[in-house]
Order: C-alpha cells, then structure tokens, then sequence
C-alpha cells in the first residue's frame, strides 16, 4: 500500500479511534472531533440488574411444557447494610400485587438492612408493560403466577452466584401476592418445572399469603417456612393455607403456621383499617401432577387439567366481595419481631 493511500486510511480511522477515548456519558461530535455530553444520559444504577427469566401466560399445571418459551429479562435491584462483612446473608424481596411502595416495602427493606441483611427486591410488574407503583390488587390480573414464580428463581440463581452473598443463608421474604407465591416454592414440582439446578435456599417468610393452588400430596423442599396469618383475613383467608400447610408439614416440611390476633389482610400496613370491594380468590385447589386430576377442596367440584382446562374449578370460589386491609404499630412490631426470630432459627445468628 502506498504511503499516500495509507494516510487517507489512518485519518478515515481516526475519528473512531477518538471515538473510543471519549468518556462514559460522552459521544463525538462528527465536525469538531470533540467529547460532548449524550443528552439525557445517565449513569447506570450498579445495584439495578436484569433476571434471566421467563413470560407466561398460564400457570394451568398441565401447560407446564410451553413455560419455557418466552425468555424475559426482569428487573431487580440490590440494596446492602452500612455495617457487616462480605458475604452477607440475603432476603429475596417479593413484592405484592400492590406493587413498590417507599412508605411499605421501602420500610421493610431498611429495616432487613439494619439487621444485617442484603436485599434484592424482584420487580416483576416493569418489564411486562405494568407500572411498578400502584393502586393494591390491581395488577396481579395482568400476569400469572407462574411468570412470578420464574422470576423468584431465576433471582435465587442470580444471588447464589453474586460472591457478595452467602448462598446457604438466603430467604425469601413477601406479603399477600409475595407471600403465596412462596407455596410454590415448597413443593419440589414446582422448582423442577420452573427452578431447575441448585435453587433450594434456606427458607421463607410468607404473611397473608394465598394459597389456591397447590399440589395435592407434596414433595417439599427443605427451606424452612415461616407462615403468619391474619386472624380476620378476608382478602387471603388462612383456612387454605392451614390446610396446604398440614398436608406439608405430614411430608415432613419445616413450616411453622402462627396467626396474627386480630388481623386483617395487610395487618403491618401500619395504617388504619380501610374496606372497600375487590375480587377475592377463597379457593382450595388441589391437583396430581401424574394424572392432572383436579378439585376445589371446599366446593367438590372437579376437573382433569389435561382435558378441561381450569374447568369451572374458579367459579364458585371467585368473587367480588367487601376487604379489609391495615392494621396497628402493635402488630407491625410483633411480626418484626416474630420475623426476626425466624432468621436466628434459621441462620444460629
């Protein structure tokens, strides 16, 4: 190549070497070769980070074959003490069908974080056209449990792997929505369908959970479970629960079930009790994942998964009915407290 031929190369090259050296946030501007600020950009939030996760449409059981279809990346961000050594002990943060709230789950996450405790909280609304915040109980329509219970995992995963974390202390940790899908995750049928290798933590702390959905003789896995129920809990009654929580407990799971006096759903609101309507899911559904034979426990009614689908399983269990949700300092206290001592037990902290 002849010296006048590679100078026309070098100095069309040029521009992109200048390119390269520009700063983060910065781009070359075509005419003056100089850095100059990307409008609107913004530095990356480190503690902001995506879940290899999946989209699903359906948590029907016998559908389980298409749930690995459509990959998603979900969001999720960490939140670390002030004080303590690396690797800290972690609480995988599940938000309700509420969506984040600073003045609810903010609290929460500070307060895990006082206590010694990393927190990665799961945003499962964002990535799926939903917005993060939110009227309660207004978004759980707009995705299946399934597609949470996916995101669970894959942040169990996610944490096990971050050398920050001591993967043999982790928990997850959740109210309402963020409390029943932790059922799932008690049953060895739903971590093999959604959970894959080495996504067994150490336990789990459910308040006001639902639990409508649930095999019929489980498999457990070995976290242990801290359940609590709200007395006066109309929105998530606890009979399913109580009853899901037996059925475990003669497999031998380690589930403690201890219900709140007094307490309505969303007891550690901390806010005065409030009504208002809203639909509500009193089911007791159970299913054999060999046959896919289905019922509704309280109704009687059955139907094969397989064949029928849903089949009217739902329909004498769903309505819209009068909830009650909030509670006292009193209460929030003594499950602060309650909690605290499940993470002793568990951990020997």
């Amino acid at each position: 190549m002849g010296m006048k031929r590679l100078s026309t190369v070098l100095l069309l090259l040029a521009p992109l070497t200048i390119w390269a050296a520009c700063p983060e946030g910065q781009k070359l501007n075509d005419r003056t070769y100089d850095c100059e600020p990307i409008p609107g950009w913004k530095k990356p939030d480190p503690n902001k980070i995506k879940l290899d996760s999946y989209d699903i449409e359906s948590t029907l059981p016998s559908t389980a074959s298409d749930w690995g279809k459509n990959p998603l990346k979900v969001g999720a961000t960490w939140s670390f003490p002030s004080e303590g050594k690396q690797p800290y002990p972690l609480v995988i943060y599940l938000l309700s069908s509420g969506g984040y709230s600073s003045w609810y789950d903010g609290k929460w996450i500070k307060w895990f974080n006082n206590h010694g405790f990393a927190i990665l909280w799961v945003d499962q609304y964002t990535a799926r056209g939903m917005n993060l915040d939110g009227g309660l109980g207004t978004k759980q329509s707009g995705m299946s449990d399934a597609s949470y219970i996916s995101d669970v995992y894959a942040a169990i995963r996610t944490a096990k792997a971050d050398p920050r974390i001591d993967p043999e202390r982790i928990v997850t940790f959740g109210m309402s929505w963020g409390g029943g899908v932790q059922m799932y995750l008690m049953s060895q049928w739903w971590e093999k369908q959604l959970g894959g290798d080495d996504v067994t933590i150490a336990g789990h702390i459910a308040l006001g959970p639902a639990c409508y959905l649930t095999v019929e003789k489980p498999v457990p896995t070995t976290g242990k479970m801290l359940m609590l129920l709200g007395e006066k809990d109309n929105w998530n009654q606890p009979k399913p629960c109580r009853n899901y929580a037996e059925r475990l407990r003669q497999a031998e799971a380690s589930i403690m079930v201890e219900t709140v006096e007094g307490a309505n759903h969303a007891w550690d609101f901390n806010k005065a009790a409030k009504s208002y309507r809203a639909v509500v899911y009193h089911c007791d559904i159970r299913f054999d994942p060999k046959t896919m034979d289905a019922r509704n426990a309280e109704e009687g009614i059955r139907a094969n998964f397989s064949k029928d689908g849903w089949g009217n399983l739902w329909d004498k269990c769903t309505k819209k009915a009068k909830v009650t949700t909030g509670g006292t300092k009193k209460q929030l206290n003594w499950t602060r407290e309650r909690v605290r001592k499940h993470l002793v037990d568990t951990f020997g902290m």
